[in-house]
């Protein structure tokens, strides 16, 4: 595992905090994309933090960053809107980074509505893992334009969500579902699970 990296990249309000863990030989990459801001969502989220440190130990190069607004990034929350394009601006720069690599998106909740809304219209993204879709908040209808590989990791017992319209969800877009039994919404002592999942599911897009 690599050592992380604190950095600055340019995004459309402003410069946007991230950290980098990169592969000496990188398999692929990854930007991996937190819950809402505005309900305590941070890159340093538990399920956040373990799922970039555990693809990173499988060989991946990773980056989680900061929404704009969040902490030290620039900028004002924008709703989904502009997050989308600082997702792009994540997914640019690690580009040029790991170049002739597959990169791929994983988000958690609001990351993971962001995710599908870029992964749907940039040929660059190679497939999305979503984590703990938030279905009774938003409806991820992008899903079923995806048309590239896909997966849920979710908690069993999530309660911003209906497993069953999860369910339906994935399947709409020919994907797969991880359950983690017991978890709810945030993956209280189960991050490391949902890291474990996360991890097996972005191995599969391989």
């Amino acid at each position: 595992m690599s050592q992380s990296r604190k950095l600055w990249i340019p995004g459309s309000a402003g410069r946007l905090e991230a950290i980098v863990r990169a592969a000496e030989t990188p398999r692929a990459a990854a930007v991996v994309a937190h819950p809402h801001p505005q309900h305590g969502g941070t890159m340093h989220n538990s399920v956040i933090f373990h799922s970039d440190r555990e693809l990173n130990r499988a060989g991946w190069t990773t980056m989680r960053f900061n929404f704009r607004g969040v902490e030290g990034s620039e900028g004002v929350h924008d709703d989904g809107r502009g997050e989308v394009d600082d997702l792009a601006a994540a997914v640019s720069w690690l580009r040029g980074v790991v170049p002739g690599r597959s990169l791929y998106l994983v988000g958690f909740s609001f990351g993971a509505l962001c995710a599908l809304r870029l992964g749907a219209t940039d040929a660059n993204v190679a497939g999305v893992v979503g984590i703990g879709m938030a279905t009774r908040h938003y409806g991820y209808e992008e899903a079923a334009r995806l048309a590239k590989p896909f997966a849920v990791v979710q908690g069993e017992e999530d309660e911003l969500a209906d497993l069953k319209t999860v369910r339906a969800i994935v399947e709409s877009a020919g994907g797969k579902l991880h359950v983690i039994p017991g978890a709810g919404h945030l993956f209280e002592g189960k991050s490391r699970d949902a890291a474990a999942k996360v991890v097996e599911a972005a191995e599969a897009m391989l």
